[in-house]
């Protein structure tokens, strides 16, 4: 069943791509003052460029059992998606051909990566992007033409050589190496692209997410990447119920929040005074939580749907920080201590 849900979802995906792209070449025969300036891309004015946001790290300290483990918010660079992209437009499958027919951008977002220096040891939530992005056809050239046609008219990233993760671990005088763990919340290449840098370290993801990939990108994980596929485990936690046990204290937790992905989690870490909840894409940000609102990109809506619902149910049995990685908020309010509600 799973095998042919993915082929009937891949199907009509393809069939709306190709009708997006004929739109595409009769907007652009129509409107051929496009054209003149070849840094302006398809269906991008250049009264549309948004200037580029610098995000500053964030290191605040949290208790747990009474002792003190700092937090670390890296921005690891920059990326500007189409306001479709980031907000569902469109009934069904329709949202996603928005996608491509639409001419704005969002601001230029910041990608978080989160870094918890645990009792147990160094823990490092996603990885964040490089600066080989910038040049998408060599970065991408052993994907299909099908895929880079999507990405291409989906996102623009601004990411510099000193944006990479070795330099904001440098920034908190911390060190690459003594990393214990990483956890993946989903396998999209701008939560990947930093795997480079932990060659040696345990990396984890979640088995399902493995196994039914949505939009992944293979051709850009390190060659030696075999992550340690984890399962969740029954009558964990309160609302979402599995969970996978990432520390032995079970204060950090791999929690089931699909929809952006069919098998993307979460990272939710237990401290005295409050939850965490590191997001990944879950949404985009957190007013898309409270207000219900989906990414037009997301694999599952239905899904999002629920999750969005056990994220404000666990938010009102707990105090809980909800960090997605794109939000331009989300350092500020692990700083400040501003709770989902």
């Amino acid at each position: 069943m799973e095998r042919r849900k993915f082929l009937t979802d891949a199907a009509k995906f393809t069939a709306l791509t190709i009708a997006g792209t004929s739109l595409l070449n009769n907007q652009l025969l129509a409107t051929p003052s496009t054209l003149s300036n070849p840094s302006i891309l398809p269906f991008q004015k250049s009264n549309n460029m948004k200037s580029i946001p610098s995000y500053q790290n964030v290191t605040t300290t949290v208790k747990l059992k009474g002792n003190d483990v700092k937090i670390h918010a890296l921005c690891t660079g920059t990326v500007a998606v189409k306001t479709n992209f980031r907000t569902k437009k469109g009934f069904g499958e329709l949202a996603k051909l928005n996608i491509l027919l639409d001419q704005h951008y969002t601001d230029y977002l910041p990608i978080w990566v989160w870094v918890i220096e645990h009792p147990e040891g160094l823990l490092v939530i996603d990885t964040g992007e490089n600066a080989g992005i910038k040049d998408l056809d060599t970065y991408l050239a052993k994907e299909s033409g099908f895929i880079r046609f999507q990405f291409k008219h989906a996102c623009k990233f601004d990411i510099a050589p000193q944006d990479e993760l070795n330099y904001q671990f440098d920034k908190v005088n911390l060190k690459l190496e003594d990393v214990k763990l990483v956890a993946l919340t989903h396998l999209h290449l701008d939560h990947t692209d930093g795997l480079k840098f932990f060659p040696k370290q345990e990396i984890i993801v979640g088995d399902y997410e493995f196994n039914h990939p949505n939009n992944n990108m293979p051709s850009t994980f390190p060659s030696w990447f075999k992550p340690n596929k984890v399962k969740y485990k029954s009558n964990r936690i309160n609302v979402f119920d599995e969970a996978y046990p990432i520390t032995a204290s079970e204060d950090l937790l791999y929690i089931p929040t699909p929809g952006h992905t069919h098998g993307h989690s979460s990272i939710l870490f237990k401290t005295d005074d409050f939850d965490i909840i590191f997001a990944g894409d879950s949404s985009y940000n957190q007013e898309q939580v409270i207000k219900s609102e989906l990414a037009g990109v997301n694999a599952d809506y239905q899904k999002t749907r629920q999750t969005y619902k056990n994220l404000l149910e666990y938010a009102g049995q707990r105090k809980t920080i909800y960090l997605p990685t794109h939000d331009e908020h989300a350092g500020q309010r692990l700083a400040q201590r501003v709770f989902l509600a």
